[in-house]
């Protein structure tokens, strides 16, 4: 089975005093220790999986690689005979990641979403920079939708689920799963980062090696320059490189952001946690950050950075990216395709990803994507049954070369995209009326494609090939740990502000190992402990 890398909050149990995202308390609850939670996650017995057969790919997949595919079926199979909502309203709280949509009233895809389903969506969303605020304001309310996206950013989660949602374990655990044939077809790890409290308490909404971030690169802007498809070898050549495309006097920049992962990837620093004989180390500690930071650092000295990276959001610079203010951008493959989708360069604009050389020659440690985008919740308070709302989720994740997947994704021939043989090809009104975050409610694993460009299927499932091998994994997924589950992201968060002050000079870079005592102290060492106590109960299981 596949092992991929997640998000560290998705780990978790219920034993935590206070629930919060980004600093505001939302709940109170108490629990069994971290031991009992620990050993209750790992005594759930996971989804069955069971692979959905109907489409075949013409890009195998791997248990690491995803599958491609270079052009639509022509009979897509229509896989759900019936309509999967009960006729009342089902209210979703989630992000989305391009502009905000028409209203349904004012939506023809939305309304024909209404009629498959059944039962007409009421979706609250925000954008992906607000929504971390908008989600703790509402749960704060006490006001849940139906369904919730949870975000990343959320701290002890357990409390939360344990409260305020339903526990699905009975419905979706082993063979439970096989009434709802698109969430057995998700793959049994993804299920892992579901599990709280001794139970399942969410469906996944599945990313793996689809959210891996190495620098895109506009191939057009490059090709501008006399350069195609550029491999430097090591950092040194990876700087003269951003050196030669950087225009600041044309308003272009070779990046969007400080690509210092990029760098840790370079140098083999680990993917968040790695574990060694039962011993844990986090990336943060590791001796080799002392030199990316510093190689990043020289980046920013020299320019290759828009200047406004450190105060503009994600939603600013992939507007830099698409419009030729930035060259690079380090991002996923599921940024890639939303490149094409917002493409304001016209039919020159076109996408490519780097490898990770290392950082004096050889090659780096990619590193493996977070298992999953979000999970999503079902509400104790919604007035309709477990199964109903299962359901629901399971049209959402019927897979690629289905009937369900074409209008989900594509919407409604003719308005929202016309077929250039089978390909659908999204017209710019499908672009904006179908944005309104169904894929958060659950979702299948990513197909490699783009409407009527073969070479990018084919382009993004060869990096995929060449960077299986040398992927690094992070050893804490489905190990849960009570001190991260409470101080991660705040811990990390004070790390990150120590990272952009010494990358941008006004910091020393030999600041970071007391940024990192201090983080070891005020937990680090604690989770260390835990992790390794939630291995070796693994190990004997």
């Amino acid at each position: 089975m596949q092992r991929i890398s997640r998000r560290t909050f998705l780990g978790g149990g219920l034993t935590a005093a206070a629930v919060t995202v980004t600093g505001a308390p939302l709940l109170t609850a108490c629990g069994s220790s971290g031991a009992d939670t620990s050993a209750a996650n790992l005594a759930v017995t996971l989804p069955t999986y069971k692979r959905y057969a109907g489409v075949a790919p013409d890009l195998p997949a791997t248990d690491r690689v995803l599958a491609g595919f270079l052009r639509y079926p022509a009979h897509p199979v229509r896989a759900i005979s019936e309509k999967p909502g009960d006729g009342k309203p089902i209210s979703f709280l989630t992000n989305i990641p391009g502009a905000i949509p028409p209203a349904a009233g004012r939506n023809p895809f939305w309304q024909a979403v209404n009629e498959r389903l059944g039962s007409p969506l009421t979706i609250s969303m925000a954008s992906n920079d607000d929504y971390p605020k908008k989600f703790a304001t509402q749960v704060a309310g006490g006001d849940l939708p139906d369904l919730v996206n949870i975000p990343p950013t959320t701290v002890e989660l357990p409390a939360l689920l344990k409260a305020k949602c339903h526990d699905l374990t009975r419905y979706l655990s082993g063979d439970a799963v096989a009434k709802y044939p698109f969430l057995a077809n998700i793959p049994t790890e993804y299920w892992k980062g579901c599990v709280f409290n001794g139970g399942i308490y969410g469906v996944p909404v599945p990313r793996g090696m689809s959210r891996t971030s190495l620098p895109l690169y506009r191939v057009d802007l490059l090709a501008a320059k006399g350069i195609k498809r550029p491999a430097p070898a090591s950092f040194a050549e990876f700087l003269d490189l951003c050196k030669e495309v950087n225009d600041p006097k044309r308003h272009r920049w070779a990046w969007t952001k400080p690509p210092t992962d990029y760098v840790r990837q370079m140098l083999g620093i680990a993917n968040n946690w790695a574990q060694h004989g039962g011993k844990f180390t986090s990336k943060y500690e590791q001796e080799a950050n002392l030199e990316a930071l510093e190689a990043t650092r020289r980046m920013v000295a020299a320019g290759v950075v828009n200047p406004d990276a450190f105060s503009a959001d994600a939603s600013a610079r992939k507007q830099w990216f698409n419009g030729g203010v930035a060259v690079f951008d380090l991002d996923s493959f599921v940024a890639w395709n939303q490149y094409y989708a917002t493409n304001t360069a016209g039919d020159a604009f076109a996408v490519d990803m780097l490898d990770v050389p290392g950082y004096s020659g050889g090659q780096g440690k990619p590193w493996m994507g977070a298992a999953l985008n979000n999970i999503t919740a079902f509400a104790k308070s919604a007035k309709h049954s477990v199964e109903t709302m299962l359901a629901v989720a399971n049209w959402m994740a019927a897979p690629f070369g289905t009937e369900e997947y074409l209008f989900r994704k594509y919407g409604l021939a003719g308005r929202h995209y016309t077929l250039e043989g089978t390909d659908p090809v999204p017209t710019k009104t499908g672009v904006v009326e179908t944005g309104i975050g169904l894929q958060y409610v659950c979702d299948a694993d990513m197909a490699l494609y783009w409407a009527g460009k073969p070479d990018v299927a084919k382009r993004q499932h060869a990096i995929q090939q060449t960077i299986a091998p040398r992927l690094l994994f992070d050893d804490s997924y489905g190990l849960y740990s009570e001190t991260m589950s409470r101080k991660y992201a705040q811990l990390s968060a004070v790390l990150l502000d120590v990272e952009n002050q010494i990358v941008q000079g006004r910091r020393p870079v030999s600041s970071w190992k007391d940024a990192v005592k201090s983080f070891l102290s005020q937990g680090g060492e604690q989770m260390r402990t835990e992790l390794a106590k939630a291995h070796a109960d693994a190990a004997r299981r």
